[in-house]
């Protein structure tokens, strides 16, 4: 302590405590123009932020080299603190130290107070006076430097902790390594705060909150007792109120209130509640809050606006403020009410739902609660003028009452204490009343405690953000457009993740219920679908998933925050559910009429089928019981064979042949009205299409001058010319799958490709595509699909035509024949006829089933699928990164759906490659065993209900169709060649395919093993893709996706992080330099951009420009990402390239962003 003693008072915190002083006070000056962002000459709003973060980085260095090495007052205080392992040792260290700094002050400062009153009461006397004296001026900077001195020589334990503050604060900012000084300093705060030492909040000098350090502190807390819940009770009111003493006798706290020593700042005390009654108080500790007070004399030099950033602060925080009023002065009343109800109304405006009492003290001996009636009834009248006047400066018109803003009673709400002492100070003891009153008020608190809603009382580690984001929104210019709610940002990605795993079971349900329907129908077993077999297993389905959902927004701990999102997240759910519905009714409906129109032909050609099944009968009763060789048995079939089949197409009638390319024509001169069509029809079609961008392509008119085809420009063209095209080879290859006859309906189907991708183009706004360019694509897309058309029309000829297809039945055929021939001993031969058919349908299903299994593996196995879209979106950056590929960013930026797709689809392709094969195999082995179960009981169970009813072989092939039922797809009417033999051993034929059921699993395993897996990929991909990719809105000044789920979702558009807005190409008005600004920089300063050459618009105020921005939500935020900053620094020169601008002057890049590494950027995604 002799260290004290070596300098002059008034330079021991200088001296000892360098780093609470100028330097702090400074960077929380540079902290705050961070927030107010401004253009600077021909420096950008990045360039400003760059040298405002250099700026204080310099500060915390010059701070550092202040403090190391420690002097021997931190040094010893700190080795003291950390040595100490009982906590009552360090109670005694620090309470020793309070008396040692108080009689090391007290004397002191008693004479610079008295003299500072002398002083006043002398400019108060001079002011009096008609003539001014010269001295008034003299002594007005006599009293500034006797308040400054004050301020000097006032020590306390809150310095020591606050120079702990900024060592640490100073260390994180600048110093890489984390050495264990580092690491101990939080803990010696937060050990202290557990043992109920009021911690300082707010610097009070500064009047700024040291983030870091207290962020910190909560953290090391949280680590010690665990993620407990706190009651936050706060108190506010004008300077020298008994704020303090009030909490003191309340609760027996330790908050100064020795005279001369005003609270300055906030201060923070954790009390820890009884472990009785935790339970039923539904909190473990009880963290109060004291402020210093409003409308000080001192805050002359501060802020106008203090006032109400502090109170906004501490209404914030508290589930519970206490406003204190003091005395009966009208102008004092009117100015707390006034503060205390502007920040009310911007705690419901983000959301914020605190509650308070009103403490009017020192209003006289009252005793009965009618006696104070009209004091309250005056109070909550001025309550309601001061709302009124808020409501109209926060532009809330639904708003009139103070009971609009919060739950406000009167009677219960407001309470009216008696002075503290009975009669005048120093002899004056204390007034029992003054007790009493504190006793009613503790248990009305420890009430309101009680009725607070469970999800209003926060978890210590979302106080922390709760502090962080009131914080940054204050120091932000607009409040209410800035809060950022940390808690809501959490507990919405919970959520949505949740949605996520709720909407998979759902689809998954449904992919199942699809494929079973289908194989219905492609059995014929279902020609009309009816609600109960769709809408009845997908409600059910439904409805647990429901309960699920409720029971997630019921027992999650944020479900008071959760509950505002359920009725949103519910419709969400059941659009999804009605759209899937729908979906599939309109896939097996497509499906039952193709099977209908399907039928027709079928019909037709069993007309065929029987009349040589009756041939082949006559033939094989001829031949019955004489003893042939297969070979004898097929020379006498092969003989009839020929002139049977002569018969057959001679009665086949003519089919008129459809004129394809004239239909191409007719629909073309039809929808385009242009007569020229035909002509250029009859030039020849080249091999790919070429975009002529002087014929193609229209600039549009800006104003005076139209704007030029950019290099941007023209790889967005290229691009949904190729998007086109794809979407065009895909419709081809799904109608081929139909296996379906020529229809003119496909002309139109690649009309509408061509109508809904130009719709969707990107650059809308600068060019247009023009009529020649339809025209032209479409003859291109029409001259490929006519050739392909044509080929499809050939294709179903010959496998419709009843030649052709009884040709290739003509081994099943002669199978029918040779079992009619054999009789009792044909069993085998059905057996294997029936596996020869049953062979490709198990094959084909097992291959459904595969891509089903697959899909839900990598969604739940993935880190890249397991999650929400920004979960997937943040995995895709980080692959990027990873392979510095800029023409895949390029695909990334501007055609981002494309990019998903290919994305998953890669995907897909290396889970399906050879690292992954024993996953497959076992999905494979999984696959062929269900089916095989399936096959084993519906052999077993045919076979029993067969032989009880004395079946035929017909019988037995009804009851084996049915029991396969909806498992794969094996149409009873393949198996009519084999219907009419007389099998009565029914045992036998059990047998017999059950013996033959293992060698034709082995050979569906040995068909699906050397099936190539990439035929897989494609529906696997679309599976993930229709879960994972919704909204596909691109913000308006950076293209950043929006996130959410749902591709037609209600309400804003939104993205957690922007990009500089240089990604997407946005340059300065009239220069060729690029704009580097984040759009969430952007809106939080006084910039403006400007729309089609004439129109500016503030970016605050960005939504008045309409059309995409008005339905975007972009919240001021300083956190951006290092991503794209990366990106830019590291594709700069690729980026002047395609978009012909330069990174020059007010587009120059900041320097900080060329410092950022690959691998700083890799680890924040991993955050």
């Amino acid at each position: 302590m002799a260290l004290l003693e070596e300098y002059k008072l008034s330079q021991t915190k200088e001296n000892l405590l360098p780093l609470q002083g100028q330097l702090w006070h400074l960077w929380c000056k540079k902290d705050k123009e961070f927030y107010h962002l401004r253009e600077k000459g021909n420096r950008s709003i990045e360039q400003h932020k760059s040298e405002i973060e250099t700026e204080k980085r310099i500060i915390r260095r010059q701070q550092l080299k202040k403090a190391f090495p420690l002097n021997d007052l931190m040094r010893s205080v700190l080795e003291l603190l950390q040595d100490y392992s009982e906590t009552y040792n360090k109670l005694y260290f620090l309470q020793w130290l309070t008396l040692f700094f108080d009689n090391l002050t007290i004397e002191h400062l008693e004479k610079l107070h008295e003299k500072q009153r002398s002083l006043w009461l002398r400019i108060q006397t001079e002011k009096q006076k008609a003539q001014k004296s010269n001295s008034l001026t003299l002594w007005q900077k006599q009293i500034e430097a006797i308040s400054t001195e004050i301020h000097d020589c006032t020590l306390g334990t809150e310095h020591l902790l606050r120079e702990v503050g900024q060592i640490y604060e100073a260390l994180e900012e600048t110093s890489s390594s984390r050495d264990s000084l580092f690491l101990c300093l939080p803990q010696i705060a937060a050990d202290l705060m557990i043992a109920g030492v009021p911690i300082e909040l707010m610097d009070g000098d500064a009047s700024y909150v040291p983030l870091k350090w207290v962020a910190a502190i909560f953290d090391k807390i949280s680590e010690k007792v665990g993620e407990k819940k706190l009651f936050v009770l706060c108190v506010l009111g004008l300077q020298s109120s008994g704020k303090s003493t009030l909490l003191n006798a309340l609760f027996g706290l330790q908050f100064t209130v020795s005279a001369g020593r005003c609270t300055k700042g906030a201060y923070m005390q954790l009390l820890k509640v009884d472990e009785t009654f935790t339970n039923e108080l539904g909190f473990h500790y009880v963290l109060v809050v004291d402020t210093e007070g409003l409308r000080a004399p001192e805050l002359n030099n501060k802020s106008q606006n203090w006032d109400h950033e502090l109170a906004t602060l501490v209404i914030g925080l508290g589930n519970l403020t206490l406003i204190n009023i003091f005395g009966e002065n009208p102008s004092d009343i009117q100015d707390i009410l006034q503060i205390s109800v502007q920040a009310f109304m911007r705690m419901k405006q983000v959301k914020i739902s605190p509650s308070c009492l009103f403490v009017h003290q020192n209003v006289g001996e009252v005793t009965a609660k009618d006696q104070t009636m009209e004091g309250r009834r005056r109070l909550e009248q001025k309550l309601d003028e001061m709302t009124t006047l808020a409501a109209e400066l926060e532009e809330c018109s639904n708003i009139t009452r103070f009971s609009d803003v919060i739950k406000f009673d009167a009677n219960r709400h407001v309470y009216y204490f008696a002075h503290l002492w009975d009669g005048n100070p120093p002899m004056a003891p204390p007034n029992p009343r003054y007790s009493y009153n504190v006793q009613e008020l503790r248990n009305e608190i420890l009430s309101t405690a009680q009725q607070e809603s469970r999800g209003r009382i926060l978890k210590i580690s979302d106080f922390k953000f709760r502090v962080q984001d009131l914080w940054k929104a204050l120091v932000s210019e607009n409040f209410i457009f800035s809060f950022r709610n940390t808690q809501e940002v959490i507990a919405m990605s919970k959520l949505e993740t949740m949605y996520s795993h709720w909407t998979w079971e759902l689809r998954s349900h449904v992919l199942d219920l699809q494929n079973q329907l289908n194989n219905q129908i492609q059995n014929g077993k279902l020609m009309t679908l009816t609600s109960n077999l769709l809408e009845d297993p997908l409600s059910k389905k439904y409805k647990t998933i429901k309960e699920e959902f409720d029971k997630y927004f019921e027992e999650d701990p944020d479900s008071e925050i959760l509950v505002q999102w359920k009725a949103n997240f519910e419709h969400k759910l059941l659009i999804l559910k009605d759209a899937l519905i729908s979906d599939t009714r309109r896939k097996c409906n497509e499906h039952i009429s193709l099977k209908k129109s399907q039928e027709i032909l079928d019909n037709q050609k069993s007309q065929y089928e029987n009349q040589l099944l009756e041939r082949s009968r006559k033939l094989a009763l001829n031949l019955k019981g004489k003893e042939l060789s297969d070979e004898e048995l097929h020379e006498k079939f092969s003989q009839l064979w020929t002139s049977w089949i002569y018969n057959v197409s001679s009665n086949v009638p003519h089919v008129t042949e459809p004129n394809i390319d004239l239909d191409s024509e007719n629909i073309l001169l039809e929808y385009f009205k242009d007569k020229n069509i035909v002509e250029r029809l009859k030039i020849k079609s080249r091999e790919t299409f070429e975009i002529r961008y002087d014929k193609h392509i229209q600039m549009k008119r800006k104003i005076f001058f139209k704007k030029s085809l950019e290099t941007c420009h023209v790889e967005s063209i290229k691009k949904t010319t190729n998007n086109i095209q794809l979407k065009f080879t895909e419709t081809l290859k799904n109608i081929w799958k139909q296996k379906r006859d020529y229809s003119q309906n496909y002309f139109h189907e690649i009309l509408k490709i061509i109508e809904n991708e130009l719709k969707a183009e990107p650059c809308e706004e600068d060019y247009t595509f023009t009529r020649d360019y339809i025209i032209d694509l479409s003859l291109y897309l029409f001259q490929r699909a006519s050739k392909d058309f044509k080929e499809m029309h050939e294709a179903f000829k010959r496998a419709n035509d009843p030649v052709n297809y009884l040709e290739k039945k003509k081994d099943d055929f002669f199978m029918s024949f040779k079992i009619s021939c054999q009789g009792a001993t044909s069993i085998t031969s059905f057996v294997d006829f029936l596996w020869l058919k049953l062979t490709p349908a198990i094959s084909a299903t097992i291959w459904q089933i595969m891509v089903q299994r697959i899909a839900g593996d990598m969604r739940a196995t993935c880190p890249e699928f397991n999650g929400n879209r920004a979960n997937l979106e943040k995995h895709m950056l980080y692959s990027l990164a990873e392979e510095e590929n800029f023409d895949k960013y390029w695909q990334y930026i501007h055609h981002p759906e494309s990019f998903f797709r290919d994305y998953i689809r890669d995907h897909i392709k290396k889970y399906c490659s050879d690292k992954e094969s024993e996953k497959i195999k076992t999905f494979l082995n999984i696959s062929l065993g269900d089916i095989k179960n399936t096959i084993l009981s519906a052999i077993h169970m045919s076979t029993k209900v067969a032989k009880a009813k004395g079946s035929t072989a017909s019988g037995w092939l009804d009851l084996f169709c049915d029991h396969l039922g909806s498992n794969l797809i094996f149409p009873r009417r393949d198996l009519v060649s084999i219907e009419h033999q007389e099998i009565t051993d029914t045992e036998f034929l059990k047998e017999a395919m059950s013996r033959a059921l293992d060698p034709a699993m082995r050979k569906v395993e040995e068909d699906c093993s050397s099936k190539p897996m990439d035929e897989i990929v494609p529906d696997t991909e679309k599976i993930l893709s229709e879960h994972l990719c919704g909204c596909w809105k691109q913000c308006p000044f950076c293209k950043a996706i929006c996130t959410n789920t749902i591709s037609e979702h209600e309400g804003d558009h939104s993205v957690p992080f922007h990009r500089p807005q240089a990604v997407r190409g946005v340059y300065y008005h009239k220069t060729d330099l690029f704009v580097t600004d984040f759009c969430t920089s952007a809106v939080a300063s006084d910039s403006s951009f400007i729309l089609d050459d004439v129109r500016e618009f503030p970016y605050k105020k960005y939504r008045e420009a309409g059309d995409n921005f008005a339905t975007w939500s972009i919240t001021p935020d300083s956190s951006t990402q290092p991503y794209w900053k990366w990106f830019i620094c590291h594709f700069r020169s690729k980026l002047e390239e395609k978009y012909g601008k330069n990174f020059k002057g007010i587009g120059s890049l900041p320097e900080l962003w060329t410092k950022i590494m690959k691998q700083e950027v890799l680890n924040d995604l991993k955050k």
